[in-house]
């Protein structure tokens, strides 16, 4: 498990719904990826108003 750098989760907290539907019409992303997108985005906010972290979990 590592941790996302406080950051980076900042940056991503910050980012505005327009700017993820920028981005969602710009990469033609399909909208689950929308959706996923945005559920991250909001953990990221939820991790920064209570000033915890965020981390990753990989499996191979």
């Amino acid at each position: 498990m590592d941790r996302v750098m406080p950051e980076t989760v900042a940056a991503l907290a910050a980012v505005p719904d327009e700017r993820v539907r920028e981005y969602a019409e710009d990469e033609l992303l399909h909208p689950y990826e929308v959706e996923r997108i945005t559920a991250l985005r909001d953990l990221a906010r939820e991790a920064v108003r209570l000033s915890r972290g965020m981390y990753r979990w990989t499996c191979v």
